[in-house]
């Protein structure tokens, strides 16, 4: 008896990580953000908030993510993207990723590119005069899901 009191005790100690909680909390930007603008810029701090009040997180409250990453769209069909990662929310850190790519053109795009970029293709075939989509962050359109870890 007394060694599976044991074994059960060293359990707990040393997998301690595999009875860890973990909450899900809904963001949403606090403004818009987008790549057409200069900011924000890569390093700066996002501004989001909660969406639903979860136990003692109020909703509305401030979550905070770095900007990591920040790709500008452009022409030949590059796209942009935001890539936001280190959450914390009231000294607490947070859990999860959030990426966000703009938009690929439809189909026929393509057909009116080829037309009209037709003479700068003979000189270089990857250049373009499509643009790629922009890449935006909406309040209470975008939400994200981060998990808490207890």
């Amino acid at each position: 008896m007394p060694k599976k009191v044991c074994l059960v005790l060293l359990m707990l100690i040393f997998f301690q990580q595999a009875f860890a909680m973990e909450t899900a909390v809904k963001v949403t930007p606090a403004i818009k953000y987008s790549t057409s603008k200069a900011t924000p810029k890569e390093g700066d701090y996002i501004e989001f908030k909660t969406i639903e009040d979860i136990g003692q997180i109020k909703a509305g409250t401030k979550v905070t993510g770095l900007l990591t990453e920040r790709k500008e769209n452009g022409f030949s069909k590059k796209t942009g993207s935001l890539y936001i990662e280190q959450f914390k929310m009231n000294g607490k850190n947070l859990d999860g990723i959030v990426y966000q790519k703009g938009n690929e053109h439809p189909v026929y795009f393509e057909y009116f590119d080829w037309l009209f970029s037709l003479p700068i293709r003979i000189f270089s075939p990857e250049n373009s005069f499509v643009r790629g989509g922009e890449a935006f962050l909406k309040p209470n359109v975008d939400i994200f899901t981060l998990y808490l870890r207890e």
